[in-house]
């Protein structure tokens, strides 16, 4: 692989790989929402029953209105890179399912339970119920996410083990260090900050532009902090991955294949940090900033998923992949997953403008009573 991604890639492999990236980049983004929002609401909660009232302020509230439907539009986004992936890796992604066994299967259930709980954390009736009570289910909620992410996480690095799988199977112990898992739990925690942080900025910032009171700027230095904290938390964890990666997945991710996407994440990170940093020393949520801070984030977002590709394509016999591919592209279906995927966004926008006006007509952010 000479080339960079995706040009080093046959046709068919290279449009699959591709649609599963920027799918997955979707779904990745809502997903982050509800994970950071969520370890966020619990600190909130937390500290509340200490010295602060957090959980009124915007930004948690803000949090809490959004995050169902958040979730909602993960799962939705998150069909199409589920579909595609067991395209492009059929036999590794299935192997790992089946391997994993019960611990695969609880997956479902605790989404399940994590998706009733946020409708209760956005209910007034839980913040009227004791400090115990709230900090138990905000606690259990943001422990269902990540567990979600822990399962995930080690559904992939089991995909990528192959030579593994005997033993795996007689005696039913996962292989993985603990330094690989914490390490790629912190990529996609520390990240999910930076990516909520954007997002939220946008809706404080659209609240911060129609309210006259001005409540929303009250979250512009907190998004920067946990924004850069994370970013920086990601970055490092990330690196230090890829260092203690084999010679193969090193080779890969610092070689032509991807080694442009090495500099568009480095390049994406400074940005939300210049665009970060403004927010900061105005202590008000900028058009401009945000911009900036959203093109960088899309610039990491699209860099990390590629170095992340980069690393499961060393690990596997990728090659040996390319007949199945050409057998899927012969199938057909293209056309309809494009209409699917146009109808879907077009639907999503729509449930976001109704709860947004939903929300304003109902007098939005005002204080827990």
């Amino acid at each position: 692989m000479n080339a960079i991604f995706p040009f080093g890639l046959p046709h068919p492999t290279a449009v699959y790989v591709t649609l599963f990236l920027l799918t997955f980049i979707l779904h990745q983004a809502f997903m982050h929402y509800v994970l950071a929002g969520s370890l966020y609401l619990t600190w909130a909660t937390i500290r509340q029953g200490q010295t602060t009232c957090l959980t009124e302020q915007p930004l948690s509230a803000t949090l809490r209105d959004w995050m169902p439907f958040l979730l909602s539009a993960a799962i939705t986004a998150g069909v199409a890179p589920l579909l595609f992936i067991q395209i492009v890796y059929q036999y590794q992604f299935y192997t790992a399912n089946l391997l994993l066994w019960w611990r695969w299967g609880v997956v479902v259930p605790v989404m399940i339970i994590a998706f009733y709980l946020l409708y209760l954390i956005k209910s007034r009736t839980l913040w009227n119920w004791p400090y115990a009570v709230r900090a138990a289910v905000v606690v259990a909620t943001s422990t269902s996410f990540v567990f979600v992410g822990f399962c995930w996480t080690i559904n992939h690095l089991l995909a990528n083990s192959e030579a593994d799988w005997p033993e795996i199977y007689l005696t039913g112990r996962l292989p993985f260090s603990v330094v690989a898992v914490i390490l790629r739990m912190l990529v996609w925690i520390g990240g999910s900050f930076a990516t909520m942080s954007v997002i939220v900025g946008w809706q404080l910032q659209y609240r911060q532009s129609t309210d006259s009171d001005g409540g929303s700027v009250a979250g512009s230095r907190s998004l920067a902090g946990m924004s850069i904290c994370g970013l920086a938390a990601s970055l490092i964890a990330g690196t230090t991955y890829v260092a203690l990666s084999g010679t193969a997945s090193r080779s890969l991710v610092l070689g032509t294949f991807s080694l442009p996407f090495v500099l568009l994440t480095i390049c994406g990170a400074i940005l939300q940090a210049i665009g970060w940093s403004l927010q900061w020393r105005s202590n008000r949520l900028g058009v401009f900033g945000l911009a900036t801070a959203t093109t960088g984030l899309l610039m990491t977002l699209l860099g990390v998923s590629v170095i992340r590709e980069a690393i499961r394509i060393s690990a596997v016999d990728f090659a040996s992949l390319y007949p199945r591919h050409v057998e899927a592209a012969n199938v057909g279906g293209f056309g309809v997953f494009v209409v699917a995927a146009i109808a879907v966004t077009f639907v999503i926008a729509w449930c976001v403008r109704l709860v947004k006006m939903g929300m304003h007509d109902a007098g939005h952010g005002q204080s827990i009573q």
